[in-house]
């Protein structure tokens, strides 16, 4: 009960159906923290963003020195 921020003698003195509605609400609550963060890893897929097109390190510095891309 310690998630709950609830102390152990009032979870004990609590009655059957009050115990089980807080554990219940308790894993609802969970369960959607575990969803949203699997939507959000599905989402991302992995942290390296979204590339429109490659560029090999060799086409980079040929832009790179004939002016194409500035460098700063």
């Amino acid at each position: 009960m310690k998630y709950l921020k609830i102390p152990y003698m009032d979870v004990l003195a609590m009655p059957v159906y009050e115990r089980r509605f807080y554990l219940t609400k308790l894993i609802d609550e969970n369960n959607k923290k575990k969803e949203q963060l699997e939507s959000q890893q599905q989402n991302s897929k992995n942290g390296k963003g979204k590339r429109t097109t490659t560029v090999s390190g060799e086409q980079l510095k040929s832009r790179l020195k004939s002016g194409q891309i500035p460098n700063q």
